[in-house]
């Protein structure tokens, strides 16, 4: 590697270059299948200032730069395929620009969830957090990777989080949108100019331009809220409730959870680890959950209004209760054999962190998560099922989310396939059966729309015009391609 670590230390300073291998070992890796690599140097850096000077050293001696903020992606995404400086932004940790009147908060990087969401509180407010989150994930790389939220901030606008954005492009130049871009301050009193085209950044694993600073929009937080659970025997049975209660615009958040994913949230014995990938934890409290729980258990948060807020609760429940007498289902306050599951169910809505424990069940999660039509998941689910029997993998240990979006009209799917990662032969069956399953749920609907690892060549490879596209505006943005090289259809 042409850049010489003195060049560096010049704009950090000594201390915040590393390159010793112990240091360098967090970056190697995640709980992912993707081959590991170390990169040559991790700098660590507090301000724009100091990303754009080493993006503009890194282009004199085409070294390449990654970016990282907390090291929670889980996917790969920040693995340094071909070595170069690791930018470590998680020291970026400023949360400026509270608007009250126009409900939204300017953050960097460094900023977990737990920061934004703590933060907010103290002010009345919440933000929307990606169900299955990490506590210490940051905030602005969720949105930016596209992690979809529980609930949108309203129907109106779907899952539009993300208003202005800094990024640093290729150049080192500071490219803004939103109304950054027309000279004024992120977020006027006007309210954020949503332009589009800060979605050239998003999902796009850093190879496009490093986003420093992002405008979010945010909730005020309701004191007034009402919880419902709906079971179901099957996926199938779920399916018509779905869309009726969804086109009706009741409740804000609705999620659909399987046995093996309730049980987990809702095992005292286990908490959420620390260090993901973790080792495994048996317990025998998960197994009895299981035995008693639903298959499916649709959940559903009617939240209310600054305004008359029993009011909205009370035409939203008298509307979900007439959908259920129609279709014949349960309309439940609470979960039978599980006492306090609304208040528990209640908080993770906030703070929706607790379903990762699922990690101690064996020690990895290797997630399938796609977007669908509504009308096409009880296929895939078949297609996962057929495919785990055939790899001998217990359809019983398929963890399965659900986030309906767009008024039940798509549908948001995480299926999890739980592995040990210091068993090879264990690794192998699932990395094998991970693969396959990607591929058929691709082929009958499935559309991953975050393309990490090997879902890059089956998704680019389906998508001819618009892969060569990418290239043509990568080319062209960053000429000595340094930014994050390897990922999406650049390799």
């Amino acid at each position: 590697m042409a850049v010489q670590k003195t060049d560096l230390e010049k704009i950090v300073g000594a201390e915040n270059v590393v390159d010793d291998k112990a240091s360098l070992t967090k970056y190697a890796k995640d709980q992912s299948l993707v081959s590991s690599r170390m990169p040559d140097l991790a700098v660590f850096v507090e301000e724009t200032s100091q990303i754009q000077e080493i993006i503009k050293l890194a282009n004199k001696t085409a070294t390449p730069v990654i970016p990282y903020s907390s090291g929670k992606n889980l996917h790969g995404a920040t693995i340094p395929d071909q070595g170069g400086i690791m930018i470590d932004m998680s020291r970026m940790k400023k949360i400026t620009g509270l608007d009250k009147d126009n409900w939204h908060v300017q953050i960097e990087p460094g900023v977990t969830f737990s920061e934004l969401q703590d933060y907010l509180k103290q002010q009345g407010f919440r933000a929307m957090i990606p169900f299955g989150a990490p506590r210490d994930r940051s905030a602005l790389t969720s949105y930016l990777e596209r992690d979809p939220v529980l609930a949108a901030p309203n129907f109106e606008t779907g899952n539009t989080i993300i208003m202005d954005t800094e990024v640093v492009l290729a150049s080192g130049d500071i490219f803004r949108t939103g109304n950054w871009a027309s000279g004024g301050d992120p977020g006027s009193p006007a309210g954020p100019i949503r332009n589009r085209i800060y979605r050239m950044f998003t999902a796009a694993q850093g190879t496009m331009g490093i986003m420093t600073k992002m405008v979010l929009q945010i909730e005020r937080i309701q004191k007034k809220r009402k919880l419902f659970f709906i079971p179901f025997k099957s996926l199938a049975d779920a399916v018509d409730p779905i869309k009726r209660i969804q086109r009706r615009e009741i409740g804000n958040e609705a999620l659909l959870l399987n046995r093996f994913n309730l049980a987990a949230l809702f095992t005292e014995a286990w908490s959420v680890p620390e260090r993901l990938p973790t080792e495994p934890s048996p317990v025998q409290e998960f197994n009895d959950l299981q035995k008693i729980l639903p298959a499916w258990t649709l959940i559903i948060c009617i939240n209310g209004h600054p305004r008359r807020p029993d009011e909205k609760i009370a035409y939203e429940s008298e509307a979900l209760k007439a959908i259920c007498d129609d279709l014949n289902i349960e309309l439940l306050e609470s979960l039978p054999n599980i006492p306090g599951a609304e208040n528990m169910m209640m908080a993770e809505i906030d703070a929706p962190f607790n379903i990762l424990k699922k990690f101690n069940y064996r020690g990895s999660v290797q997630s399938l998560c796609f977007k669908t039509p509504l009308n096409k998941i009880t296929r895939l689910e078949q297609t996962l099922h057929t495919l785990s029997l055939d790899h001998g993998y217990a359809v019983a240990d398929i963890g399965m989310y659900l986030l309906p979006m767009e008024r039940g009209r798509a549908i948001h799917c995480e299926f999890d396939l739980h592995c040990n990662l210091n068993d090879p032969d264990e690794k192998e069956k699932i990395k094998k059966l991970w693969l396959e399953a990607s591929s058929q749920l691709i082929n009958n609907g499935a559309y991953f729309d975050r393309p990490y690892g090997p879902w890059a060549d089956m998704m680019y490879s389906r998508a001819a015009n618009y892969a060569a596209m990418l290239r043509k505006l990568k080319k062209e943005t960053d000429p000595n391609n340094i930014l994050n090289p390897g990922k999406l259809c650049f390799s």
